[in-house]
């Protein structure tokens, strides 16, 4: 091995690649059950914790709630939309901008894909204590800000 290598980091690094992985097999599931794809999900979710009236303009959607460029949140929406999950509606102060908002089958699949997640992670973590648990949770996010300060986020 490399003496500049640092085992620490490659370490971290691939314990967080594993948890990630461990987490996504495991909320894939709920996904299925849902009919919904990451991002969809993503996108419901967002909408919901925005709080009533559940409404943001795509810009507020993307990257923030959802990982993909606005052409990708497009299709996004129109998946979501054809579905009657969500609906377009007019900026109430810009007649030239759309708003995505979460409608009443959106709200009701949203929560009981939230719960569903919810539960799931709180399963896989659940043989770590509660003081433990935050301590990850203070250290993974320093870590989170360390990298993302360095790629410019």
């Amino acid at each position: 091995m490399a003496p500049s290598l640092d085992r620490d980091v490659r370490a971290i690094a691939a314990r967080v690649a594993r948890i990630d992985d461990r987490l996504r097999t495991r909320t894939a599931g709920v996904l299925k059950r849902a009919g919904l794809s990451d991002s969809e999900f993503r996108l419901l979710a967002g909408l919901l914790r925005s709080g009533p009236p559940y409404r943001r303009a795509p810009t507020e959607l993307a990257p923030r709630y959802v990982p993909v460029t606005s052409g990708g949140l497009t299709g996004v929406a129109n998946r979501l939309e054809k579905r009657g999950l969500i609906a377009r509606v007019l900026h109430p102060t810009d007649q030239r901008s759309m708003l995505i908002e979460l409608t009443p089958p959106g709200k009701v699949l949203a929560l009981a894909t939230m719960e569903e997640f919810a539960a799931a992670e709180q399963m896989l973590m659940s043989g770590v204590s509660q003081a433990d648990r935050a301590k990850a949770n203070a250290f993974l996010k320093q870590l989170l800000h360390s990298i993302e300060s360095r790629l410019d986020l």
